[in-house]
C-alpha cells in the first residue's frame, strides 16, 4: 500500500507546476521535502514511522501551490566515509569521529526517483551531508540557497525525513541564512517519539515554527480559503 502511496506522490509531484497568480499559491513561500525516498521509507534504512508523513505531504502538494518546491536526494557515493561498509570489521553504530551507516541509496536506484526541484547531497565521499543547504563542516554548498534566492523565496515549509537528522540540519541552516522557518510536525518522522520531541525542542529554539498542518493551513490560508471562511 505504502509502495503504491509513494510511487503515486512521486508521479503527482514529476508534473506539479505553481501557477504564478493562482488564489491556491502561498507567495514568497517553498515547500522543501526532505529525502521523501523509498530508502528511508521501505528501503534499506527503512523507517515503520515513515509511511504515516505521506498522506500529509501529498495534502500540502494537493491543496497548495508554491512558487519553489525543492526536494532533497540522499546521494552519497558507494565508497562514501559514513558508510560501515567502506571500513572493514565496523558495523553500522559504530563511531570513531563519525557514525557510520548501512548503505543507503547508491546513484541511479529506485530511490531517486524524487521529484520537482532535485537537492543532491553528501556527495562528498569524504564528509556527510544532513542539510540539503551544504555539508556538515560547511565545505561545499548546494544550489538551495540560490535558487531560492532567485524566487524570491522568504519562507520555507519543511517536511521529510527525519526529524532529528536531515530535517533538522535543514531548518538550522535555513534559519542561519536568514529564511523563516516553518516545520510542519506530521509531516515530519523520526526513530521514537523521545528523538522527536527532542529534535522539535531543539529547533524551536532555534527559531523555527513548528505546527501540525491543520494549524498551520489555519494560520496562513490562501486567498480562496480566505475567501470561503468569510462566506461561511
Amino acid at each position: 500500500m505504502f509502495g503504491r502511496a509513494y510511487t503515486s506522490l512521486l508521479a503527482l509531484a514529476s508534473v506539479i507546476q505553481a501557477v504564478p497568480f493562482s488564489s491556491r499559491l502561498h507567495k514568497n513561500t517553498a515547500l522543501v521535502l526532505i529525502d521523501v525516498q523509498n530508502d528511508f521509507i521501505t528501503g534499506s534504512l527503512n523507517n515503520s514511522r515513515a509511511p504515516a508523513i505521506l498522506p500529509k505531504i501529498y495534502q500540502l502538494l494537493d491543496d497548495h501551490e508554491w512558487p519553489f518546491i525543492a526536494a532533497s536526494q540522499d546521494w552519497h557515493p558507494i565508497d562514501h566515509v559514513s558508510f560501515a561498509s567502506a571500513h572493514p570489521g565496523k558495523e553500522s553504530g559504530d563511531s570513531v569521529n563519525i557514525t557510520f551507516l548501512d548503505t543507503p541509496t547508491k546513484i541511479e536506484t529506485q530511490g531517486f526517483r524524487t521529484p520537482v526541484n532535485y537537492i543532491k547531497k553528501a556527495q562528498n565521499h569524504s564528509v556527510d551531508s544532513c542539510s540539503a543547504f551544504a555539508d556538515n563542516q560547511y565545505h561545499q554548498f548546494t544550489t538551495l540557497d540560490s535558487e531560492l534566492s532567485l524566487h524570491s523565496i522568504e519562507t520555507l515549509v519543511i517536511t521529510g525525513l527525519i526529524t532529528n537528522a536531515c530535517v533538522r540540519g535543514t531548518s538550522i541552516d535555513g534559519i542561519k541564512l536568514g529564511y523563516e522557518v516553518i516545520l510542519i510536525e506530521d509531516a515530519t518522522e523520526t526513530t521514537s517519539d523521545e528523538a522527536k520531541a527532542t529534535a522539535i525542542t531543539e529547533l524551536e529554539g532555534w527559531g523555527v515554527q513548528v505546527m501540525n498542518l491543520t494549524d498551520w493551513e489555519a494560520a496562513y490560508p490562501t486567498s480562496s480559503k480566505a475567501r470561503r471562511l468569510l462566506e461561511l
